[in-house]
């Protein structure tokens, strides 16, 4: 099996990998393109925008949040948080709530 085929049968048959995180996997290419893992984030200024990829374990648009979206992605390195503001959220909508991940 590819990793890709033992990833997809590990989760289909347990709903979890026992290998590494599929992130990890990715990782090369999410460092040449600029994407920050979730344990590199407690180095970068706080308001500064960053690029983040991960699986989309939480997201919550609450009604009280004037529109902004909060996800919650995990890598093979952690948890980032990600706050969506409106506008983007508008511009992203079908890759944002169309992917199941």
């Amino acid at each position: 099996m590819t990793i890709e085929e033992r990833l997809i049968a590990d989760c289909q048959g347990t709903g979890m990998t026992i290998g590494r995180h599929p992130m990890a996997y990715h990782r090369a290419e999410m460092n040449r393109i600029g994407v920050t893992a979730a344990a590199g984030l407690h180095s970068i200024p706080n308001g500064r925008t960053v690029k983040v990829a991960g699986h989309v374990i939480v997201r919550q648009r609450p009604g009280t949040a004037k529109g902004i979206l909060f996800m919650s992605l995990e890598d093979e390195t952690g948890i980032s948080n990600v706050v969506v503001m409106p506008d983007v959220f508008e511009q992203q909508r079908v890759d944002i709530v169309g992917h199941p991940w």
